[in-house]
């Protein structure tokens, strides 16, 4: 087997892009396992919005600054939305809807933040962002926020730490 760099060229610590990928698949499992899961006989992902309802009071209450900071980055400074315009890939702007409840909002843009990264945008796209720093910033801070959110419901707490099923 020869030794290769699973993501070439991808701006971020290789460790910090295995955390979040890995951290963000325990994640969706976690919820899907715990009743926050959408789909039919033939697929199944886990209910983000849902979710982000459902611990939408225990977020508010957080105290923790890191927590804090964390979530006003990513709503503040939200990671762009890859989109097509004039048959070109391209970057979009894009706020979550302010009339959602904040932990909606933020798990959103956690969701954005894994899909410009797992889906290659971060890595092998000509339009990748050249700001290593905020892409840094924005993975670091959805791994903050995934892993408080897991722990603000015992049940997708204990599927996140031990896989119960």
């Amino acid at each position: 087997m020869r030794n290769e760099t699973i993501f070439p060229d991808v701006p971020l610590p290789e460790q910090l892009t295995y955390e979040f990928l890995g951290t963000f698949a325990r994640s969706e499992y976690a919820l899907k396992c715990s009743g926050f899961a959408k789909g039919s006989r033939k697929s199944v992902e886990a209910d983000w919005d849902k979710f982000g309802t459902a611990i939408a009071w225990h977020f508010s209450r957080v105290k923790a600054e890191a927590f804090r900071e964390c979530v006003d980055y990513l709503l503040n400074q939200p990671p762009r939305k890859q989109v097509i315009r004039d048959g070109h890939i391209g970057w979009q702007e894009s706020a979550p809807d302010a009339n959602l409840p904040r932990s909606q909002q933020t798990l959103l843009m956690v969701r954005r933040v894994r899909n410009n990264l797992f889906h290659g945008a971060k890595i092998w796209s000509p339009e990748r962002s050249d700001d290593r720093d905020r892409d840094v910033r924005l993975v670091s801070s959805g791994l903050v926020v995934i892993k408080r959110c897991m722990a603000l419901r015992g049940d997708v707490e204990d599927a996140f730490r031990f896989g119960v099923f």
